[in-house]
C-alpha cells in the first residue's frame, strides 16, 4: 500500500509540473509546450499503473496466450533439469568408470535408486489418494524438520524425503 501511495503522490507531482509547463510554455515560451508532453506522458502512465489498469491489462493479455505458453516454460524448465540430471549422471559414471579393480561391489556405495510412487506416499506418509496440495504441505512441514542444518536434521531422511516429493509432485 505504501509503494502505491509513493506512486500516486509522484504521479501528481508529475501532473502539477506539466500543468506548470504548458501555463509557462503558452505565457513565456513555446519551447517549454514540447518539455510539459515528457511529463504529461510519464504522469499518465505512472497513473495507469496506480489505478490497477496496467495489472488488469497484463492479467487479461497473459489469459490471452493461455496455457500455451506456460506450459512451454514449464517444458523448458523441465528439459533443463533433465540436462542437469543427465550431466550429473554423466559425470557420476566416469567417475566409478576409474575404480581400482580390487574392489568389491560390497565396497562401493549404493547407486541412488529410483523411487516408486508407492513408496514416495510411504515416505511421506500420505495416503496415494493425496492431492498435490497436500503431497506439498506435508513435504514442506517434514522438511523443515529434517533438513541437515535442523535441529532433528539428517541427510540420508532427507534426500529420501526430496526423491519421494520429486516423484510425486507432478
Amino acid at each position: 500500500m505504501a509503494n502505491r501511495t509513493i506512486l500516486i503522490g509522484m504521479t501528481a507531482t508529475f501532473v502539477g509540473l506539466t500543468a506548470l509547463l504548458v501555463v509557462a510554455g503558452v505565457v513565456v515560451n513555446p519551447l517549454l509546450l514540447v518539455v510539459a508532453v515528457p511529463f504529461g506522458i510519464a504522469a499518465y502512465l505512472m497513473w495507469y499503473h496506480a489505478s490497477g489498469r496496467l495489472r488488469e491489462r497484463t492479467r487479461r493479455e497473459a489469459d490471452r496466450l493461455g496455457a500455451t505458453e506456460r506450459e512451454r516454460a514449464r517444458q523448458r524448465a523441465r528439459t533443463a533439469e533433465n540436462r542437469r540430471d543427465a550431466y550429473r549422471t554423466a559425470r557420476g559414471s566416469r567417475a566409478s568408470a576409474g575404480r581400482r579393480r580390487n574392489d568389491t561391489p560390497g565396497d562401493r556405495a549404493p547407486a541412488a535408486s529410483v523411487m516408486s510412487e508407492r513408496e514416495a506416499y510411504a515416505t511421506l506418509e500420505l495416503d496415494p489418494a493425496a492431492d498435490q496440495e497436500a503431497i506439498r504441505t506435508t513435504y514442506r512441514e517434514r522438511a523443515k524438520r529434517l533438513h541437515p542444518d535442523g535441529d532433528e536434521g539428517d541427510e540420508e531422511a532427507f534426500k529420501r524425503l526430496n526423491r519421494a516429493y520429486e516423484v510425486l509432485k507432478e
